[in-house]
């Protein structure tokens, strides 16, 4: 048994041993080349943990969407009532942007954020139960931005 027995010491220890779990932590979590394809087999059971950035070089350079996706597979998630993240954030702005809403872009996944979404739902014509998916993501309408001004340009 090691005795730590300074302030210093002990912060040391402490600082050291949360980052081995952090490092420890990313490094069990990357993906490997075998995992790839059990990672995108799962994706659509995986809730969406960030907004991504998306940009279209083939056909339109010069602008991006900001879509909700979770690590290593951007496409296939969900997200629902009770979450809190940036992917909730990116589908607050859009159905700001592209459905007139004016939700707080606060990333909370909550009652006004569900009931906007089961209002899109219902307009786009996929099931309209408040949760966000893949069917949902496919049927919605997305905002492009500019890549030089960050402006909406259109929804589409």
């Amino acid at each position: 048994m090691i005795k730590i027995r300074s302030g210093r010491a002990k912060s040391a220890m402490a600082t050291g041993a949360l980052l081995a779990g952090l490092l420890g932590g990313a490094l069990a979590g990357a993906p490997s080349a075998s995992a790839s394809a059990s990672a995108s087999a799962s994706a659509a059971n995986s809730p969406c943990s960030h907004g991504s950035y998306v940009y279209n070089k083939v056909t339109n350079p010069t602008s991006y969407k900001y879509i909700p996706y979770v690590t290593g597979d951007w496409s296939d998630c969900w997200l629902d009532r009770g979450m809190s993240n940036t992917a909730v954030r990116a589908l607050q702005k859009n159905l700001n942007s592209c459905y007139g809403y004016k939700l707080e872009t606060d990333g909370v996944f909550g009652a006004l954020t569900e009931s906007a979404l089961i209002s899109v739902q219902k307009k786009v014509g996929v099931a309209a139960d408040g949760d966000y998916g893949p069917n949902t993501r496919d049927a919605m309408s997305w905002a492009n931005y500019s890549v030089e001004t960050g402006a909406r340009i259109s929804c589409n």
